[in-house]
């Protein structure tokens, strides 16, 4: 009987994984032609994600932009944290401080947002 539930479960993170990887496809594929509008920036840092969370401070780790920004559509306010449609990684942290030189905290940026979904932004579309 357990077997059969580990089975479930683990069908269930797969389906889950497969929703959220087809939803970043679609964001890539049509927020090109998304409209914009005017955000400023909130948060615009590295932050480091380590292979073993247990050991924050080992050595080995990669990089990842982490952004929060504000934008409004329609007289309504939301608040996003999407780069892009997929998080990358990066190698160093100078490779993310080169990427978020154009988003500083407090800077005016073009926010991309879906126009059925406006919760649903990008800063850069693709």
């Amino acid at each position: 009987m357990s077997d059969d539930f580990g089975k479930i479960l683990l069908l269930a993170i797969v389906l889950i994984a497969a929703l959220f990887a087809w939803r970043a496809w679609e964001v890539k594929r049509n927020s090109p032609q998304w409209p914009s509008v005017e955000g400023v920036m909130l948060t615009a840092q590295p932050r480091a994600v380590h292979d073993n969370p247990a050991e924050p401070e080992s050595a080995k780790h990669d990089w990842v932009a982490e952004v929060r920004y504000a934008y409004m559509v329609n007289g309504v306010s939301y608040t996003g944290d999407r780069l892009q449609a997929f998080g990358r990684r990066y190698m160093t942290k100078e490779e993310v401080q080169q990427e978020l030189a154009p988003f500083r905290v407090g800077a005016h940026v073009k926010v991309f947002y879906d126009p059925a979904r406006p919760q649903s932004s990008v800063l850069i579309p693709g």
